[in-house]
C-alpha cells in the first residue's frame, strides 16, 4: 500500500504536468489529469473533488464520458498514445521524462478504462465500453 502523502505528491506533480500540457503542444494533458484524479481519489477526497470540479481539468475528465461510441473512445486513446510516442521520440531527449510520459500514458489508459467500466456498472452513463 502506498502512503497517502506519496500519492498526494505524485498526484500534484501529475496535475502540474497536465496543466502545463494544456498549454504546451505535444505534451499530453489527459493522461496526467486522469492519473491525478486516480491518485487523489484514494488519498484525498478534497483534492479529488477540486480536480473533478475545476473548469480546466473538468473539461478533460468529462471528455472521457461524453460519447457512447466505443470507436471514439478507442480513437481518443490511440491519439493520446500517438502524441506520447511522437513527443518521446522527436521532442524530448531526456530518458526520465520519456519514462514519465509512458508511465502517465499507461496510468491514463488504465484509469480511463476503469472509470468507464465503473460508470457503466453504476448505470450513470451508457458507455458500452
Amino acid at each position: 500500500m502506498i502512503p497517502k502523502p506519496v500519492m498526494i505528491i505524485a498526484g500534484t506533480l501529475s496535475l502540474f504536468l497536465g496543466v502545463i500540457g494544456a498549454f504546451v503542444p505535444g505534451l499530453p494533458t489527459t493522461p496526467f489529469i486522469l492519473l491525478s484524479a486516480g491518485l487523489y481519489v484514494k488519498s484525498s477526497p478534497a483534492l479529488y473533488n477540486k480536480v473533478v470540479n475545476h473548469r480546466l481539468t473538468n473539461r478533460y475528465l468529462n471528455a472521457t464520458f461524453r460519447t457512447n461510441k466505443t470507436g471514439t473512445r478507442n480513437l481518443a486513446i490511440l491519439i493520446m498514445w500517438l502524441m506520447i510516442i511522437f513527443t518521446s521520440f522527436f521532442v524530448i531527449n531526456k530518458t526520465l521524462i520519456v519514462i514519465l510520459l509512458i508511465v502517465a500514458g499507461i496510468a491514463g489508459t488504465y484509469f480511463k478504462i476503469k472509470f468507464l467500466k465503473e460508470h457503466n456498472k453504476k448505470g450513470e452513463r451508457n458507455t458500452n465500453f
